[in-house]
């Protein structure tokens, strides 16, 4: 059985998808129909993330969110996707860097053989 993952949480995932999909955060009215909630519960998610000082919202401006604190963010969003099944194949900070061209295999040089008939 998979825990329930706070709501809060998946406002946070969809606030940060669309800030990157969009270059905006999103209204309250469409957080509230990506959670299938009501707008008022939409507001109260954000005042929770806010109290937790992960969002910041400047005053008077629409679609502003700012993420407060990316590190914490980020892995808030490793452990909701968890949550959700998703697995890390490979943690940051593990993977190999990339080669450099002295570094890379050097192929044998072709020959060219002529028709033989």
């Amino acid at each position: 059985m998979i825990a329930a993952v706070p709501r809060r949480y998946e406002a946070l995932a969809f606030i940060m998808q669309r800030i990157v999909a969009d270059g905006c955060s999103p209204s309250f009215d469409e957080i509230a129909d990506e959670l299938g909630v009501g707008k008022t519960r939409a507001r109260g998610l954000v005042d929770e993330l806010i109290a937790e000082e992960i969002l910041d919202r400047p005053v008077g401006r629409q679609r502003s969110f700012r993420i407060r604190d990316v590190a914490r963010s980020r892995n808030l969003l490793v452990e909701v996707l968890n949550r959700l099944g998703w697995t890390d194949s490979v943690p940051l900070g593990v993977l190999d860097q990339p080669c450099s061209n002295e570094q890379l295999q050097i192929l044998p040089p072709f020959e060219h053989l002529p028709d033989v008939e």
